[in-house]
């Protein structure tokens, strides 16, 4: 690969190649290198290990000695406590390197297992990435794709064979955003190295680092306009993100899957945090099964890397369908629960609208996991929906006045008044305190200081 693409990621000439004079014992025509550059340089001052396939030597495709050098370079990687970067870009195995081939597959697989968990991993698909190399890909914590490349376990030719849908679609990068295989997707290859960039940006080097820290000149104290922020309207999340993180500095992970949640990561009195927030504008900010194992997932990587997590929680419940059913929501829901609750980073939530029975519990509740719980005086905190909870409890002055409708509308006024406020949340303990939206950022802050 050429060094001006290489340069694309790291500061400029600080890449060192590690195993450059590796061969193939079978291709003696293939130069020294056996077609995948693997070294370590500098990306923005910190190191950083990557390995490189290259499609001009044999498609890309893996051989013994291709194999070989790829668990290395993972190994020196954990090693050297170093995040590490793989650009996939392969024909799949070279078939006349016979079984050889398939063990090394198992040695870049054990290598990788060992170092999740240990340090940041990141695939970046920019060409075609099949079978084991998909497998290998989903292991990684991340995953970018060019537009342009190809995702999936199976070949285009058999996945052609078996269905009728655009297969150039589904397995492009927006169709393997939908669907929640990529974190973040790329306009070309030269944009896969800037979001590679911006994500390693927001991460630790290892599991021992602590929270990843960096200066800003943002002011603590700053407090934020919060007019736009309705509890009952639509708005996006993200314009709160923007106010409440350090300069606006914010990154959305898996936008296109699911997106009545949002996941990411945010810079917030220096320190990186992970965002996890209800999307008001799409279906309410409910939680299905989808935005369940999106939150978990993200859930495991912060929680082995020691990344504090910030919720944002106004959401109308749970999506009611078959579909949500069959999707076993409720195990969903309880995978997401659990990841708070045994999870030992700090854990801050905001509910800044509404928060209601068990979309409060397993959205950082009180009794849950979090740390600490702050609402918004303008929030919404019920065992029930106000509307449910009017008729459970008023059912028979509704039923007995001269306009039920009107009635109805009251009695929920009524309900909401007397059962919802965050008062009365605080009263029972569901919220350590009450607080103006404008203070929102500051009170962060000082919860991050606390328990970090």
């Amino acid at each position: 690969m050429a060094k001006e693409i290489i340069n694309e990621l790291f500061d400029e000439n600080t890449f060192v190649q590690i195993n450059s004079y590796l061969k193939s014992p079978i291709f003696d025509g293939i130069e020294a290198g056996d077609g995948v550059i693997t070294g370590y340089g500098s990306v923005d001052g910190r190191a950083v290990f990557a390995v490189f396939q290259d499609e001009a030597v044999l498609n890309g495709a893996v051989g013994v000695s291709h194999a070989r050098k790829i668990s290395s370079c993972i190994d020196m990687a954990v090693k050297a406590g170093s995040p590490f970067i793989m650009f996939i870009n392969t024909a799949g195995a070279r078939i006349n390197e016979g079984l050889d081939v398939l063990a090394e597959y198992g040695s870049i697989i054990k290598s990788l297992s060992a170092a999740i968990g240990s340090i940041p991993t990141i695939s970046v698909i920019t060409g075609k990435c099949t079978g084991i190399a998909s497998v290998i890909a989903s292991m990684t914590d991340f995953t970018i794709m060019a537009e342009d490349a190809y995702f999936a376990f199976s070949g285009a030719d058999s996945l052609a064979a078996v269905t009728l849908k655009d297969i150039k679609e589904l397995c492009s990068a927006s169709g393997s955003a939908k669907c929640g295989k990529v974190s973040l997707t790329a306009s070309n290859n030269r944009d896969c190295f800037a979001k590679a960039k911006e994500l390693l940006d927001y991460l630790p080097d290892n599991c021992q680092s602590g929270t990843f820290e960096t200066e800003t000149s943002d002011d603590f104290n700053r407090g934020i306009d919060a007019s736009a922020f309705d509890t009952f309207g639509e708005y996006d999340v993200k314009d709160l993100i923007e106010k409440i993180a350090d300069n606006g500095s914010y990154i959305e992970l898996n936008k296109e899957f699911s997106p009545n949640v949002f996941t990411g990561f945010a810079r917030i009195g220096n320190k990186t945090v992970c965002i996890i927030a209800n999307q008001p504008s799409v279906k309410e900010g409910v939680l299905n099964s989808n935005a369940c194992n999106k939150i978990s997932a993200l859930l495991a990587f912060c929680d082995k890397f020691s990344i504090p997590v910030v919720t944002l929680t106004n959401t109308a419940g749970f999506e009611v369908s078959a579909e949500e059913e069959n999707a076993n929501i409720s195990a969903q829901a309880a995978l997401l629960v659990s990841s708070f609750a045994n999870s030992d980073i700090t854990k801050i939530n905001i509910i800044t609208g509404k928060a209601y029975g068990s979309s409060y519990l397993v959205m950082n509740g009180k009794n849950t996991g979090a740390d600490i719980v702050y609402a918004w005086n303008t929030a919404d905190i019920s065992v029930i929906t106000p509307e449910a909870g009017a008729l459970l409890v008023y059912n028979s002055d509704i039923k007995t006045s001269s306009d039920p409708v009107t009635a109805r509308q009251e009695y929920i006024a009524k309900y909401r008044s007397e059962y919802s406020t965050p008062m009365h949340a605080a009263y029972k303990g569901l919220v350590d305190d009450v607080i103006s939206p404008s203070e929102t950022r500051a009170r962060i802050i000082s919860a991050l200081y606390l328990f970090s």
